[in-house]
């Protein structure tokens, strides 16, 4: 049962006596919300330093109930909270640029799930904060599941961690038309030189199959030290991308090295099903996943909690922004 609790920090003992907040339960985040009609923006201003010693802690903040009424305003209350949004490079997802750096969260069918995943995390530049703000909740299902990666890298068996921390992972992309993002779209420019310049600055290798097929290869570790806490981190794609979350209809239809988006152990190795199984075992288990309310305001930090999304019914409009960058 949730309960209201009194937060302290080292410089507030509390979020304001305008809001009631409410600990984390295996159903929602922790969640702040308005006892009157206030200024959220003025409130966020006062209460940003507490907010974010709080994220730190907690990982992930839910604030409902306050009026914020497009992407504008959402914009601003990130910017608020979070500092300026960053812009959406190295693209996985398909997204619409809605209001500065402000975007849809994806354009992914609504009858598909996407799978848990933390952002940028097969890049080796990644945001820290991630956040999420509904403008249409969807009719029938459409939540934003997330869970504490922290708890994942806890229950994971020995030999799973010193396998990952040994040989890292190894992600493989292929830009195929009509599969996937096509290689403009990723890299947000249509020169292809431009493209080499930025995958040899990297390291990565890459080959250029024909005009629009380009396939790339790349490796980084499976953990990261947390820019803040110093605490070491699971922090990767590799579930997200693992070939067992393909429909078996395209399993038949492409050889394994041409699949839009495949991770393997960093040697090439094949990650094993039962290791994936304990990944899936954990989301089942520990998301967190509660029903999208009409200007809701969702923040993670990136490096905490992973997240995925439902498959929906109807509409559902939920804009993402993405800020705090850092590099490995």
């Amino acid at each position: 049962m949730e309960t209201s609790v009194k937060l302290t920090s080292d410089q507030f003992l509390s979020l304001g006596d305008e809001v009631n907040v409410k600990s984390p339960t295996k159903n929602f985040p922790l969640t702040i919300s308005p006892k009157a009609d206030i200024d959220v923006l003025q409130w966020a201003k006062n209460y940003r330093y507490v907010l974010n010693e709080l994220l730190l802690d907690y990982g992930a903040i839910l604030i409902r109930g306050f009026k914020i009424q497009g992407a504008e305003k959402f914009n601003d209350l990130f910017s608020t909270v979070s500092g300026k949004a960053m812009e959406y490079k190295n693209r996985t997802s398909p997204r619409d640029q809605v209001y500065s750096n402000v975007y849809t969260s994806t354009s992914h069918p609504k009858d598909q799930i996407i799978h848990m995943h933390t952002e940028n995390s097969y890049s080796d530049a990644y945001n820290r904060i991630i956040c999420f703000y509904c403008l249409i909740p969807a009719s029938i299902r459409g939540a934003t599941p997330i869970a504490d990666e922290r708890k994942l890298l806890e229950t994971l068996k020995p030999e799973i961690v010193k396998k990952f921390k040994e040989k890292g992972i190894q992600y493989v992309r292929n830009t195929i038309p009509g599969i996937g993002l096509n290689w403009k779209t990723i890299y947000q420019t249509d020169d292809r030189n431009e493209v080499n310049k930025i995958l040899d600055s990297k390291g990565y290798k890459y080959t250029w199959v024909d005009e629009d097929h380009l396939r790339i290869k790349w490796t980084l570790p499976a953990f990261i030290t947390h820019p803040l806490t110093g605490k070491e981190m699971w922090f990767n794609h590799m579930f997200f991308g693992h070939k067992s979350h393909y429909n078996e209809a395209v399993l038949e239809f492409f050889e394994e090295e041409n699949l839009p988006f495949v991770t393997h152990y960093g040697d090439g190795e094949k990650i094993e099903d039962e290791v994936i199984q304990e990944f899936v075992k954990f989301y089942k288990e520990n998301s967190i996943v509660f029903k999208w309310e009409q200007d809701d305001f969702l923040l993670l930090d990136n490096l905490c909690f992973s997240h995925g999304r439902e498959s929906f019914e109807g509409d559902r409009t939920i804009l993402t922004a993405m800020g705090q960058p850092y590099k490995m």
